[in-house]
């Protein structure tokens, strides 16, 4: 039976121990890109010189600048190391993670220093170029020979120890290499204090700015809302008197309709009074049909083209013709006719003999 073990570092094929690390070059990544460069802070250093003399610096991140006024008592102290007490290196390397190069200069201070590992102290500081790879600066020295700077310094407390580069700008900002293990937590510690707030100050500020970029349009959004909740309940209120007013027009569209046809409805009594007068006492009528505005005659006559032409006459009567020829049976004396007509709805309709009939006293 084999035994089999897992790795619980890695997660589907993940090495998760990887990951700080990872987190750490981005953060690095961001920090370095100029604008979040303006909010790294500079650590106030007093430096000791190796010729007695003291200086003011301004340490941000990896290189400090002299000091445009002196303070009272400066926040951390540093001791320089005099360059004949170190052994330089220079590697060219391609952009590293901190943690990476941090190792590959561990590698190369291994294999370079005379000292033994326990006495052995180093540092190294590194500048970008400008065919994008990465200039690295390392000192090596022993830790006997930094106590003995250190004493002869009289530092009342743990300093740092800087080794200067050989031939630094004048009045410019200089890259010191800063021994590691003696007093540089104390300024890192305070940098990433107010590194820290003023990213938290940052974020404060643009949360401020967010708000009041979203604060507008979450007003207009909210008296959208209350305006629509508004027009409902109007509306609900209004539903009674709506439905009232629909009834109304469906009725208002019946009574049009219903008037429309009694427009185009013909009255009796003045069509039998006209008929009356132009149908002669040789004709009669067999029947009489009305549809709407139009009257169909049928009936016998002497002459029904003569009787067209009377009824043609006749005010209010337009379009009066034979509907087929007249005919007169084998045997007869009167011609069978049919005879369609309007008749003008403004004279003989419905509407205007019922009104004056309504208004009469």
């Amino acid at each position: 039976m084999a035994l089999t073990s897992t790795d619980n570092s890695r997660f589907f094929g993940l090495d998760l121990s990887q990951w700080p690390r990872q987190w750490q070059a981005a953060g690095a990544l961001l920090l370095d890109l100029p604008v979040l460069r303006l909010l790294a802070p500079a650590v106030r250093v007093r430096l000791r010189r190796a010729d007695g003399r003291t200086s003011d610096w301004d340490a941000s991140q990896d290189s400090a600048t002299p000091a445009a006024t002196r303070q009272a008592n400066a926040a951390v102290h540093a001791v320089e190391l005099p360059a004949d007490r170190v052994l330089e290196r220079h590697l060219m390397l391609p952009p590293l993670a901190p943690a990476d190069l941090a190792q590959a200069v561990q590698l190369e201070v291994a294999s370079a220093s005379p000292f033994g590992p326990g006495q052995t102290v180093s540092g190294h500081a590194a500048t970008p170029t400008q065919d994008g790879t990465c200039r690295v600066d390392i000192a090596i020295t022993s830790r006997q020979q930094v106590e003995q700077t250190l004493l002869e310094a009289a530092a009342g407390q743990a300093p740092e120890v800087w080794v200067l580069p050989a031939a630094p700008p004048a009045g410019g900002a200089l890259r010191p290499i800063v021994l590691q293990g003696f007093g540089e937590q104390v300024r890192q510690q305070a940098a990433r204090r107010i590194l820290w707030l003023r990213l938290a100050l940052l974020a404060l500020a643009l949360a401020l700015l967010g708000a009041l970029a979203v604060s507008p349009t979450a007003l207009l959004r909210q008296r959208a809302g209350q305006a629509q909740a508004a027009f409902a309940a109007i509306q609900r209120e209004a539903a009674p008197q709506i439905a009232a007013r629909d009834a109304l027009m469906q009725r208002v569209e019946r009574l049009q309709a219903v008037g429309q046809v009694m427009e185009n409805q013909l009255a009796l009594a003045p069509v039998l009074d006209m008929l009356t007068r132009a149908v002669p006492d040789g004709a009669w009528l067999t029947q009489m049909r009305v549809e709407g505005s139009k009257l169909v005659l049928n009936g016998n006559a002497d002459d029904a083209a003569a009787l067209v032409q009377r009824l043609t006459s006749q005010p209010g009567v337009r379009n009066a013709r034979l509907t087929a020829p007249a005919t007169r049976p084998q045997g007869a004396s009167k011609e069978t006719f049919v005879i369609e007509m309007n008749l003008d709805a403004a004279r003989y309709g419905l509407t205007t003999h019922g009104a004056k009939q309504g208004g009469a006293p």
